[in-house]
């Protein structure tokens, strides 16, 4: 080392040492170079994440089997019913004791006899 470059040396330790705040210059240089890494590996960071999102969105997924036809059947049998519309306009049932109970037709011509 030259007288030259050890004063440049001790001139930048005593203002270091006296508190004195470096030149714009030399501070923007090292604000630059920690922004330059910082991106790097923001960006390195977020390619990873974009990958490893895409890499879960294509994956192949397995499909669940088919139900079985006779159970599709079964399950809308046991759960789906249907009414016309009219329907609500009809009157409510009401059992009728004298026209709804079934009775045994008898003939009335003796030759013949009973339908029994």
């Amino acid at each position: 080392m030259n007288d030259d470059e050890m004063k440049k040396a001790l001139k930048g330790a005593y203002q270091v040492a006296e508190g004195k705040p470096p030149s714009f210059d030399r501070t923007m240089a090292a604000a630059e170079r920690r922004s330059r890494r910082s991106g790097t590996r923001l960006k390195a960071i977020g390619g990873l994440a974009a990958a490893l999102v895409a890499a879960l969105v294509l994956w192949p997924t397995r499909e669940p089997e088919p139900p079985d036809d006779f159970l599709i059947a079964a399950s809308l049998m046991n759960s789906t019913s249907w009414t016309a519309p009219s329907d609500a306009l009809m009157p409510e049932h009401q059992f009728d004791i004298y026209q709804e109970i079934p009775f045994l037709n008898e003939s009335t011509i003796s030759p013949e006899g009973t339908l029994l």
